[in-house]
């Protein structure tokens, strides 16, 4: 699977998109996108909190929020930060992390 743009629907029913980096929960993925998103969006995590089947990293870049996410069963996701979904700023940084990825040479 590439970098995709999807759908997530929270427990009441409100949907936002996200980005599908990858099916499968590959850490050293994770660390490669987390590297390219600190360097490409001169963010910097605020929040890194690590189990052992999931991670959620949320970084601050140009005014807005996400969460770098990986779930053993779903894969990797970027997605805006909790209570940040309908930031104007959260979803131009989603939006400029799609294009981050997407760009020939990664993933």
């Amino acid at each position: 699977m590439g970098v995709a743009w999807g759908t997530f629907t929270k427990s009441d029913g409100e949907t936002y998109r996200q980005i599908e980096v990858s099916d499968s929960s590959d850490w050293s993925l994770f660390e490669r996108v987390a590297k390219r998103l600190t360097s490409g969006l001169r963010g910097k995590w605020i929040e890194r909190l690590d189990g052992l089947d999931q991670r959620y990293w949320d970084l601050e870049a140009a005014g807005g929020r996400v969460t770098l996410h990986l779930e053993h069963y779903l894969g990797i996701t970027i997605y805006p930060t909790s209570g940040a979904a309908a930031d104007k700023e959260s979803l131009r940084l989603l939006t400029s992390a799609y294009k981050l990825l997407t760009r020939e040479g990664f993933v």
